[in-house]
């Protein structure tokens, strides 16, 4: 249940950090109302809305910054923002703020090569995957082609297969009927967590304040990564793992509790990074998540099996990220599903008919 406005916390004053701060009024800018607080021991007056001393509001920004970065030009950014977000910005105004965030938006180095790829309102592959919940899909083609280019990565190539399959031949109905999903899954696991703070996490503090609401928090961040970062090739990607896919993992020397005939996750964020595929799943409170590493495990053995390839990394949330190491190192020991292989039948069913049957 949200929380009412009347009832967040005050915050302490950011000149001497006193916890006896009360609000002082409201302050009116050209798009949006600020509260204003004063403390009562320094007298000095703050506010603590995102993005302030700027004009514009947080999200206007970022969107401006993704739509450039999609390729269009800075007068098509500001045709395109006039008519979705009725706000009219300078050209002048929107340079700037390329400028400002070109350390946060690595793609800014790739953006030219890859508009000669493809048209700005084609650069997304973008569409809902109704099972039992709906996602939003979305697929950077250009950025695929170009990290798949990099040699470092083709070995990766399945992956774009793959991923280019999602569409109408698919195996939806595997994620409308199973009672399995990797996020809830009854299974516990052992495996070594590491913490850090990285670019991934840097960027989502940038982002996350501008969503409108907690409920677009993630779909914000997914967009705005997909878009600006350099390596996030895809968000929302289905996967599933098959009770014959974990025998053949046991078969390898995995230790996996797993009990089903079908598993099924959406992974939040995929990218091509350092000749792997990293998976990043975004948890608003990670500190107390207690589950991501098992969800994160079938993501990876799921991906691994149906992109057929052994290398792969896991990481979870914002604030905390999953790194499992052995995990990792069985899957470049162990061999690739290779074509002809009962394994690859077996896919190649469910993939035709959606069933083992």
């Amino acid at each position: 249940m949200p929380i009412p406005k009347s009832a967040l916390p005050i915050p302490p004053c950011p000149h001497c950090h006193s916890k006896f701060t009360i609000k002082k009024g409201r302050r009116l800018n050209r798009f949006r109302v600020l509260q204003v607080f004063q403390c009562r021991e320094c007298l000095h007056k703050f506010t603590t809305a995102a993005g302030k001393n700027k004009t514009y509001p947080p999200r206007v920004i970022l969107e401006t910054v993704s739509t450039y970065n999609l390729g269009n030009s800075v007068s098509d950014a500001q045709r395109l923002i006039r008519k979705r977000l009725h706000v009219d910005i300078p050209e002048g105004t929107i340079r700037s703020w390329i400028r400002a965030h070109k350390p946060v938006t690595a793609y800014a180095r790739l953006r030219a090569i890859g508009s000669k790829l493809f048209k700005a309102d084609e650069m997304i592959r973008s569409f809902l995957l109704r099972h039992k919940q709906v996602y939003r899909f979305q697929l950077h083609k250009a950025k695929l082609e170009l990290l798949l280019q990099n040699g470092r990565h083709r070995h990766l190539a399945s992956a774009k297969d793959y991923l280019g399959g999602i569409g109408e031949k698919f195996p939806h109905g595997m994620f409308q009927t199973t009672e399995h999903r990797s996020s809830k899954f009854p299974t516990t696991l052992a495996i070594p967590i590491t913490r850090k703070e990285n670019y991934a996490t840097r960027l989502a503090a940038l982002v996350l304040p501008s969503a409108s609401a907690n409920k677009q928090r993630h779909e914000t961040l997914q967009r705005f990564m997909l878009v600006n970062d350099s390596a996030t090739i895809a968000v929302e990607i289905p996967v599933y793992l098959t009770k014959e896919d974990i025998a053949y993992y046991r078969g390898r020397g995995f230790t996996l509790d797993f009990e089903s005939d079908f598993i099924t996750g959406h992974i939040d964020f995929l990218q091509v990074r350092d000749g792997y595929l990293q998976i990043l799943d975004y948890k608003p409170d990670a500190r107390k998540e207690k589950h991501a590493h098992v969800q994160l495990t079938i993501y990876a053995l799921a991906l691994s099996t149906v992109c057929m390839i052994v290398s792969a990394r896991s990481m979870s949330g914002v604030w905390r990220k999953c790194w499992m190491k052995n995990l990792i190192a069985n899957m470049e020991k162990s061999a690739s599903i290779k074509p002809g292989t009962r394994e690859s039948r077996i896919k190649r069913k469910v993939a035709q008919n959606g069933t083992l049957g």
